[in-house]
């Protein structure tokens, strides 16, 4: 919580001290200010809690100082104590409370009377911040509830979809079965190749299956995180294209981080689905670039494609994907949203970023929560 601030102004600089040494014992911030320009100024800048000011000054009097910080800054509403050595003037106190000031006093100052005001006021204000951060925890809170939210129904989307195209392969594999078994030597071959790109199709659906809680295997031991980016390098060597190179670099100390498994798995096996959907539809040479280090307490993961290029409106849904009104943007970017979302979930951060004719994948997650028994699936 920032320090309130307190601006005195008086054009004496003994009248300021004074006043300062009056409002010592409270834990704000003191500003001077020695006429009322100055004080505007000020005010433009800073907002402060109370506004303690002399009516009396050459060039400019409090009560245009008054007027105009009411008018043309920061503190509009802030409450303003005027302080007069005239008792006389009896036109001084209407005109200070017709700008909004809370009180008139009269110099000599009575500092017992000034600091009891200056509490009630430092109370309010420390109430008013107990609410702002009540309100703020209650807004993250929220966030962090759509947030999961959103990452079930994404989660529940791809499980529906992986369901539906199980079901194909194993109608497409017994009908490539059949026919296998009456085919003559010259289709044989070409069945036979069938055949076994249904079985990496099935191979590729359990491992998109394992992000999504659908067969997961859990744990609680630890792995080392080089060894989970070499898994996801072995399952981008399966699903992309056949021809696309791959080339890792692993930092130095990254085989020295120990991490619970089953997230970072999850969230790397989903970037691996957008990466085959991307690859697959590109006609030309294709290299995936895989980088692993450590950085400031977070697991950072950095992925470049060469040779492809990401359609806008892919990018948009990765960035805001239930707001995205493209559906077949939507399917093409499921996968990596749905790892933006666990990564959201885990305090991390993953960005999508479009060149022409490449994209990178940027991914960054707190260590602090990879070494947590988290639990998304």
């Amino acid at each position: 919580m920032n320090r309130p601030k307190v601006l005195i102004v008086d054009d004496v600089e003994e009248n300021l001290i004074l006043l300062a040494f009056a409002l010592k014992a409270f834990d704000v911030d003191i500003v001077k200010a020695h006429d009322g320009f100055e004080a505007e100024t000020l005010c433009t800048e800073h907002e402060f809690l109370l506004i303690v000011l002399d009516v009396h000054m050459p060039g400019r009097t409090g009560i245009e100082a008054a007027e105009a910080i009411r008018t043309e800054t920061r503190n509009g509403l802030t409450p303003i104590i005027f302080l007069t050595a005239d008792t006389t003037a009896s036109e001084i106190p209407r005109s200070a409370y017709s700008i909004g000031a809370v009180d008139v006093m009269y110099k000599p100052l009575e500092a017992a009377r000034l600091r009891a005001k200056v509490q009630v006021f430092l109370d309010l204000y420390l109430e008013r911040m107990k609410v702002e951060a009540l309100m703020e925890r209650l807004k993250t809170s929220q966030a962090q509830l759509i947030a999961q939210e959103k990452y079930q129904a994404v989660s529940s989307l791809i499980g529906s979809m992986s369901h539906n195209f199980n079901n194909q392969l194993c109608i497409a594999e017994g009908y490539a079965t059949a026919l296998l078994e009456e085919a003559d030597a010259s289709k044989s071959g070409q069945l036979v190749k069938i055949v076994n790109a249904i079985g990496a199709c099935t191979e590729l659906l359990e491992k998109m299956q394992s992000f999504t809680g659908v067969n997961q295997v859990t744990t609680s031991e630890l792995e080392t995180a080089d060894c989970l980016i070499l898994d996801f390098v072995k399952a981008l060597e399966v699903v992309v294209p056949t021809g696309t190179e791959l080339l890792t670099d692993i930092g130095a100390g990254v085989n020295e981080l120990e991490v619970a498994p089953q997230v970072i798995r999850k969230i790397l096996l989903s970037i691996a689905q957008f990466l085959a959907e991307q690859l697959a539809s590109n006609a030309t040479h294709s290299r995936v670039d895989v980088f692993g280090l450590a950085a400031d307490g977070a697991l950072v993961v950095n992925i470049r494609c060469r040779g492809v290029t990401i359609e806008p409106a892919v990018q948009a849904a990765v960035t805001d994907f239930f707001g995205s009104n493209d559906v077949v943007a939507q399917q093409q970017s499921i996968g990596v949203a749905a790892a933006k979302t666990m990564t959201q979930d885990l305090g991390g951060m993953l960005t999508l970023e479009a060149a022409p004719g490449s994209f990178e994948v940027h991914l960054r997650i707190p260590l602090a929560a990879l070494k947590s028994e988290l639990n998304l699936g």
